[in-house]
């Protein structure tokens, strides 16, 4: 399964016609070039977990920073990292 697919059947674990009104996952480019990803963590089981900010740093396009705020677990990377911050948040998830 793709970490695509499996944040789709996250958030749709959540849904239940309340909770997807104020709680939106967002993708989306940024100017760096590269990507951000926000995914809302208040409501969910996740909302009171620590997360010590990641940060990766293979070259000036292979990046990837990951962090909580505002109840959002929010991540930045290069073009080719958008599914890496994604296996990143189901891995924090999940341990």
């Amino acid at each position: 399964m793709s970490y695509l697919k499996w944040l789709e059947g996250w958030y749709e674990s959540y849904c239940d016609d309340e909770w997807e009104q104020t709680h939106v996952v967002k993708i989306e480019s940024i100017d760096t070039p590269g990507w951000r990803v926000t995914i809302p963590l208040l409501e969910t089981e996740l909302e009171d977990k620590q997360l010590n900010e990641i940060i990766i740093d293979r070259d000036d396009n292979d990046w990837v920073r990951c962090w909580i705020k505002d109840g959002h677990f929010e991540g930045a990377g290069g073009l080719r990292n958008l599914e890496e911050m994604i296996k990143l948040f189901k891995e924090w998830g999940e341990e």
